[in-house]
């Protein structure tokens, strides 16, 4: 799958000491796609998909926020 290293090394560990900045808001697709789709921190991950904060990420919660990337970014492309 593509961009699984983003989410693997920002957004996967456990305990994130930049919790809610390790995103940035423009740059990479990825990033810009995180943000709108609200997939930027584990605190958000939390809040809108229940998907505790706490621990680290499983293989499946990893691609299944991959996959919702991929979706918004596809579907921006007209």
């Amino acid at each position: 799958m593509p961009y699984v290293d983003f989410i693997a090394t920002r957004l996967a560990p456990s305990d994130s000491k930049n919790d809610g900045k390790q995103t940035p808001m423009k740059g990479h697709p990825v990033f810009i796609a995180q943000h709108a789709i609200a997939k930027w921190c584990r605190e958000c991950l939390e809040k809108w998909y229940q998907i505790e904060k706490g621990r680290a990420l499983t293989g499946d919660e990893i691609g299944f926020v991959v996959d919702l990337v991929m979706e918004w970014i596809e579907g921006q492309i007209p």
